[in-house]
């Protein structure tokens, strides 16, 4: 008896998703697939919910019933796959928002941005006496929040998706971007946050004191400052890390990262998760840089090399 309700309480939908996850993450690090395929998986989590309920109801109750489930979910799956690549499925027209911050007399600033979704695109603005510009396109029922204050010399601005909005209706390749300049004659402290995504910030040209980034899922490109002394602190959940040190910027770098491949430059010094550029005590352009990541891929370069 004991014997026989093992064999019809066999789950074939959860291994299944087990292993096709893993064999996704062994492609990414192989380069096999981009990394942008996370981009399509986000879009279709609900089909988990879906695939969880079918085998709650079917297949749970034998061999075959478990089999049937996971037959409808992968059959989902490829509909899903289908009506997204067709054009059946496409998300509505985004809105695009003018974003223009003066900087109101203060002599430095902390930045806060945080998309939902998307793309985002940092970088120096040539030449402007504002502490923001660019634009930030909308998803459907998407809207944004900015806040600016300035106490003293600092001014705080804080830019961030707020609504109720379904990112998983469509891609966003070519839709929620997130286009900003930064100021580059004052200090800033920068906070950027995405949960899923693509993120490229290039601090070129700017005074960077403090940095921090995070995503959920997705990739994150950090190109550092060419001067100066700062912290960075770089969390990810799933997906890609690319830092790029500029060549003259000495750097120490923490690893907390589980199932990562990291690559890093020759001649850096490792001790247990840390690893030291040469010269690093005595350089004048340093970065103390913290790097987290549950599971994908973690990328060290100098700029010009690999």
């Amino acid at each position: 008896m004991e014997k026989q309700e093992r064999k019809q309480s066999v789950s074939l939908v959860g291994p299944v998703i087990l292993i096709g996850l893993g064999t996704i993450f062994l492609l990414n690090n192989l380069g096999v697939l981009d990394w942008s395929v996370w981009e399509v998986i986000f879009r279709l989590w609900p089909i988990l919910l879906v695939a969880a309920g079918l085998e709650i109801i079917i297949g749970r109750r034998s061999v075959w019933g478990s089999l049937v489930a996971l037959v409808l979910t992968l059959a989902l799956v490829g509909g899903a796959l289908w009506l997204f690549e067709s054009g059946v499925v496409t998300r509505q027209d985004a809105a695009t928002e003018e974003i223009v911050q003066a900087l109101e007399g203060a002599t430095q600033a902390r930045v806060v941005i945080a998309p939902a979704v998307g793309s985002l695109r940092i970088e120096a603005l040539p030449e402007s006496a504002r502490l923001v510009e660019g634009e930030v396109h909308l998803g459907s029922g998407e809207r944004l929040r900015q806040a600016f204050a300035v106490e003293g010399e600092t001014a705080t601005f804080t830019l961030e998706s707020k609504g109720d909005f379904v990112p998983f209706a469509g891609g966003w390749g070519d839709g929620w971007v997130w286009d900003l300049g930064l100021n580059s004659d004052v200090p800033l402290e920068l906070d950027i946050s995405i949960g899923a995504g693509q993120s490229d910030v290039d601090l070129t040209g700017l005074t960077v004191s403090d940095l921090e980034v995070s995503m959920g899922v997705g990739q994150i490109t950090v190109v550092l400052p060419d001067e100066g002394r700062f912290e960075v602190e770089i969390d990810g959940g799933i997906g890609e890390i690319i830092v790029v040190i500029p060549e003259g910027m000495a750097a120490r770098i923490r690893m907390d990262t589980a199932l990562v491949h990291r690559n890093l430059p020759s001649g850096y010094r490792q001790r247990d998760d840390v690893y030291t550029s040469p010269g690093y005590d005595s350089a004048a352009n340093r970065v103390d840089l913290r790097v987290s990541l549950a599971m994908g891929n973690v990328l060290i370069r100098h700029s010009g090399g690999r």
